[in-house]
């Protein structure tokens, strides 16, 4: 729906949505209408954002209108004495004017303009970015756009800003125009932010392909030959959870001392014992705690070297990635096992998961 009859009564449209969704290509397509109905338009943009152009406003995909450039609402107001008779009134990132424009647009509105303006919901910390807010809260109309995620393809959810192709770090400055070579629109799976204090460690989820595979062992190596010097702990899951099995809250508890050991510890290994759809509490399962911290998280796959292990880690591997979990390799183990698995099919293996492997002994 879009409010283009003539009237006197004002209105306020948002346009909204992360970077690359498509904000400033409908702005540009809403004044164009207006345009087409001999309404008299005028078009704003903030004077930092000069990525494409000085004076006009411009998609992604290269469309454009001409446009003011202005550094605050102060300056808007100074060209709009010029063109009171203007019937309509875009602006385009918005959100760098400030609060100020919320008055701007307030008392534009009430002498009876349509205004519409387009600009980020959230920053690139996934927080809403005043006044953004405010003017969605007093708009006639709100319409979220979605960008894809680049890296998964789902419905985007946020801006990502990227510094030397890294997450930017939290504390880093709010306002930094770019395009595609500093932002990438994310979904919340691959939205990522980075702290410079942040001293939580990381998880290693150990999972076996069935029981007794060989994850201790897996963890002493990590922990000896590949994490040195870095403290680790492990923490085991079992169905049910043994330990917590007379408490109400085994989850709860359980969140609690993950969070504990990853503010102690560089590396926490937690091992799944049993299986991964197999009940915590309720009809909560092993699989689900573990999408809970999907974005700290990366899987350690454990089988052992034996004939007939590739349906099993096809499948392990097909139903972890289902739940858009994070790998980091496969460890085959050689303990205990008579008739190992030729080493054609475990680069079959490699090619169809598109996942490193070791083996130990």
């Amino acid at each position: 729906m879009e409010f283009h009859l003539k009237s006197n009564m004002g209105t306020l449209e948002v346009v909204t949505g992360s970077m690359f969704s498509g904000k400033s290509e409908e702005l540009i397509r809403r004044l164009r209408r207006a345009k087409y109905a001999k309404q008299k338009v005028i078009v704003f943009k903030h004077a930092i954002d000069n990525r494409y152009g000085e004076k006009g406003i411009f998609s992604h995909g290269n469309d454009s209108l001409e446009a003011y450039p202005a550094s605050s609402t102060e300056q808007m107001e100074e060209i709009m004495v010029k063109n009171n008779d203007a019937e309509v009134i875009g602006i385009d990132e918005v959100q760098f004017f400030g609060q100020s424009v919320v008055d701007f647009c307030k008392k534009y509105v009430e002498y009876g303009k349509r205004v519409i303006v387009a600009g980020l919901d959230m920053s690139f910390r996934a927080e809403p970015y005043h006044p953004m807010p405010e003017l969605m809260g007093i708009a006639d109309q709100v319409d979220k756009l979605h960008a894809i995620c680049t890296v998964c393809g789902k419905p985007a959810y946020a801006s990502q800003r990227l510094i030397d192709g890294e997450p930017a770090y939290y504390d880093d400055p709010l306002v930094m125009v770019g395009a595609s070579e500093n932002y990438e629109a994310r979904c919340r799976r691959h939205h990522i932010v980075k702290y410079r204090e942040n001293k939580m460690g990381k998880i290693y989820f150990m999972v076996g392909t069935d029981i007794g595979v060989g994850k201790k062992s897996v963890e002493k190596l990590y922990s000896k030959n590949i994490l040195k010097d870095k403290k680790t702990k492990t923490v085991v899951i079992t169905s049910g959870i043994e330990k917590y099995e007379n408490n109400e809250n085994k989850l709860s508890e359980l969140r609690e001392e993950i969070e504990k050991e990853l503010m102690r510890n560089d590396f926490v290994f937690v091992r799944i014992v049993r299986g991964l759809l197999l009940p915590i509490e309720g009809n909560y399962n092993v699989l689900d705690f573990m999408c809970e911290y999907r974005k700290n998280s990366e899987i350690i796959l454990v089988s052992q070297n034996k004939k007939g292990v590739l349906n099993q880690v096809l499948l392990t591997v097909d139903l972890l990635r289902k739940s858009d979990l994070n790998f980091r390799e496969i460890v085959y183990t050689n303990k205990n096992v008579i008739d190992k698995e030729n080493i054609e099919i475990i680069e079959k293996i490699k090619e169809i998961t598109k996942l490193d492997y070791r083996i130990i002994d």
